[in-house]
């Protein structure tokens, strides 16, 4: 198929409203959605880029133009415009309905336009009938384009250099500092029965970065591109490639760049590399599904999680466990007991998820068969975060949302803000790694990345990299800094406020006082968060819509390139 001119594009906004296309509790934020929900202004807020359409624009030879967060009027204009051959819509299944509006426009305006649809929402079985179309993009996204477009399929990829976010808030005020994104591969092999995109991608690994050095030179140059030196790592389960994970501690040890990244790891994958490899690594944020108490899954067997989060904690790794509620066993005692379970794990952040038979998976499929899905459902509403969408023995729907936000009202009352819990494991992982780096400095101990473990050889030894990544810890501490009398100011209990009163003297204590320019951002967020706070008091809740990015791709762009290929990676050596 000849393809002269592709638009590839998400779907509109409004996001995070309720109207005949969408819903309220779908909004395009991950915190503020399903993690940091009930806990009003000490939320962070942003919105994260649809990664997946500019990687599909940089590896096809096509001209192409990728709409991020349009609203109705900058779709139809770019309809209007007569100029592309071809229109891509990615969306998730709460929003098919969105893109059902939008191919009825193309068919309207653009007849002789083909209408390719991709994303997690084209496993709807329904699909055919729901959304008007002449292509679905299946599976691994840049192979199947390429294939379908003609092009060759085993030339290198082109990683895309991008924020990971924009529009990012805490308290009303912007966040200072940016991230960028990686993309080292998609899939997950683990095949977990409700996982959607383990499904999607037939429950494969296709690495896109699959060695360390490729890694390596995407962070080079988005540092060079962009000034940045965190990223957040979009791969299902980043340790289960250890060696690539080693490949690049290399890389950066080399170079003496101590780059730092958000993960996402099963717990099974984080013990067998040991939390000593990920500080090392520079690992400071790390989400890890424990699902349920009743260890139902093979990748928490066997794994002490309280204390694996403790020693994570402890490290300066920031911990976002995620918990499932309403799962088969689930009843009133026993939901109840996974809740509190969960939230006794003490980890910075908790996502609770209802049990979602998502379209394309095994557990819809068996749903499917056993006459549980409610098909009356809306589509907008099923997202996991409002109401169940099946028959359950224990619950109704109604019941499981008020079960869903008293869990998360909960853990916010029990263990206060996430946002304060951040600051206490940043602030704990600096005095941890300065202590322990003094001590293996004196007693000679150093780093063996054979044995992936600090070993004696008997004469003292400095570390030179991990004082570069002594520097990265400190100046994750002290970005939160300046919020902290913003925390204890809107503390929701008194445990939070001791608590916030607790951490601003460990920040005294290992930075001094606080100096003239950390006080103007404290007032500055004590404003930001008096005006945020009346507003949330008037509306319930703050909407900011993302502003459109519009970017053009004539041709093939200068970019980081790897080999597209599945991963062939061992285990470290015992």
């Amino acid at each position: 198929m000849t393809i002269e001119r592709l638009l590839l594009t998400g779907v509109f906004k409004p996001y995070g409203e309720t109207d005949e296309y969408g819903e309220a509790l779908c909004s395009m934020e991950l915190l503020y959605n399903q993690v940091t929900r009930e806990q009003g202004i000490h939320s962070p807020r942003s919105n994260n880029l649809s990664y997946g359409l500019y990687m599909l624009a940089e590896n096809i030879d096509v001209p192409t133009t990728v709409l991020d967060f349009p609203s109705w009027e900058d779709f139809t204009r770019e309809v209007d415009s007569a100029k592309y051959s071809h229109i891509g819509i990615s969306f998730i299944v709460p929003n098919v309905l969105k893109a059902r509006r939008m191919a009825e426009y193309i068919r309207a305006k653009s007849p002789r336009t083909k209408i390719i649809l991709g994303g997690h929402g084209t496993a709807i079985a329904e699909l055919d009938q729901l959304v008007d179309h002449d292509e679905v993009c299946r599976g691994e996204g840049v192979s199947w384009l390429r294939s379908y477009a003609g092009e060759e399929l085993d030339r290198p990829i082109k990683h895309p250099i991008l924020p990971s976010s924009v529009n990012s808030f805490i308290y009303g005020a912007p966040i200072l500092g940016k991230a960028g994104i990686l993309i080292p591969g998609v899939g997950c092999q683990n095949s977990c029965r409700f996982c959607a995109t383990s499904h999607k991608f037939d429950h494969k690994y296709t690495s896109f970065l699959p060695a360390g050095r490729d890694v390596f030179n995407v962070c080079r140059e988005s540092e060079r591109q962009l000034g940045v030196m965190d990223f957040g790592v979009l791969d299902e389960n980043f340790c289960k490639e250890p060696l690539r994970a080693r490949q690049l501690l290399d890389e950066m040890t080399l170079e003496h760049k101590a780059y730092t990244f958000s993960i996402f790891s099963s717990a099974d994958a984080v013990a067998r590399l040991g939390v000593d490899f990920l500080v090392r690594l520079g690992v400071n944020f790390i989400w890890i599904g424990v699902e349920s108490k009743a260890a139902l899954f093979e990748k928490t067997r066997g794994v002490d999680l309280p204390g694996l989060i403790r020693d994570l904690q402890e490290h300066g790794i920031t911990v976002l466990a995620s918990a499932i509620l309403f799962l088969e066993h689930h009843d009133k005692t026993t939901i109840l007991e996974d809740i509190d379970w969960a939230i006794d794990l003490e980890s910075d952040l908790l996502q609770f998820m209802q049990f979602s038979p998502m379209p394309g998976t095994r557990l819809h499929a068996d749903y499917e068969a056993q006459g549980k899905i409610r098909h009356d459902y809306p589509w907008p509403r099923r997202h996991g975060q409002d109401t169940i969408w099946f028959d359950h023995p224990h619950f109704t729907p109604e019941e499981s949302s008020d079960y869903l936000r008293e869990a998360f009202e909960k853990k916010y009352q029990a263990g206060g803000p996430g946002v304060l819990n951040m600051a206490v494991t940043a602030i704990r992982g600096y005095l941890t790694a300065k202590r322990e780096i003094a001590e293996r400095s004196a007693r000679g101990v150093t780093w063996d990345p054979s044995r992936l473990r600090y070993v004696a050889q008997g004469i003292p030894a400095s570390d030179d990299f991990m004082m570069l990544r002594l520097e990265a810890l400190r100046q994750n501490a002290l970005k939160f800094r300046p919020a902290l009398a913003t925390m204890l100011r809107y503390a929701p209990n008194q445990m939070a406020a001791n608590k916030t009163a607790k951490t601003i003297e460990l920040y005294n204590d290992a930075f001094g006082k606080t100096g003239l320019l950390d006080q103007g951002r404290s007032v500055l967020v004590r404003g930001a968060a008096y005006l945020e706070n009346r507003r949330v008091k008037k509306h319930g809740r703050v909407m900011r819509q993302p502003k459109l990015i519009r970017r053009e791709y004539p041709g093939r762009s200068q970019t980081v390139t790897t080999q597209l290929q599945p991963a062939q990676l061992k285990e470290p050596a015992a």
